[in-house]
């Protein structure tokens, strides 16, 4: 089956069969999903991303959080080799941009909030601001994205994403800074790629 026709029951076969050990649906009661990996060096983390990149399904949201330098476009990067984009390579940081896309079986939305945040469009008080609401990401996915995978940098200044999203946050070791920490937590169907991922590395 071609990859940008498969279907959410089949993704979740597939990312079953992708470990030695059934991955069980997410919990009726949506209790969250969460798992950790500590003082992953960058091939690590990278072999953890391609995982999870080549388990994602479209209409799945992934929500990068850390500190800047903390490898969230890296991780982008080595996730978008694994969805299987036509340039991986070409995946860098859209902070100017705000939004890319990249072409593949499923495509990929690349989102960097960076911009936002320093422009104060993440203070909740006040609501989304007008560049924020530009993006479209609370209408996700809108027509022209339905077949494509979400992945948003700097995604604490989403206010309202949706109920089923993988949320990762990297944070660079302290005694080790070419290392990471990777917290992984979530609902929904993104959930069950990310176990496919950690069981498989």
């Amino acid at each position: 089956m071609h990859r940008g026709l498969r279907s959410r029951a089949s993704c979740y076969a597939l990312a079953q069969m992708a470990t030695a050990t059934a991955v069980p649906p997410p919990d009726d009661d949506g209790a969250p999903w969460s798992m950790q990996r500590l003082a992953l060096d960058e091939v690590q983390l990278c072999a953890l991303a391609e995982r999870l990149g080549a388990a994602l399904c479209a209409g799945d949201v992934v929500l990068l959080v850390g500190e800047m330098g903390a490898g969230k476009t890296t991780f982008t990067r080595a996730l978008a080799r694994g969805l299987g984009v036509a340039r991986p390579d070409r995946v860098c940081s859209p902070t100017f941009n705000v939004r890319i896309e990249h072409r593949g079986p499923i495509p990929l939305v690349h989102v960097d909030l960076c911009r936002l945040v320093e422009l104060g469009g993440d203070d909740e008080s006040e609501g989304p601001s007008a560049a924020f609401e530009a993006l479209g990401l609370d209408d996700w996915p809108m027509a022209g994205d339905a077949g494509s995978a979400l992945v948003v940098e700097w995604a604490d200044a989403w206010q309202k994403p949706p109920a089923d999203h993988l949320r990762i946050t990297l944070t660079p070791c302290r005694d080790a800074p070419d290392r990471r920490d990777v917290a992984m937590t979530g609902r929904g169907r993104p959930v069950i790629a990310a176990d496919a991922a950690v069981r498989a590395v």
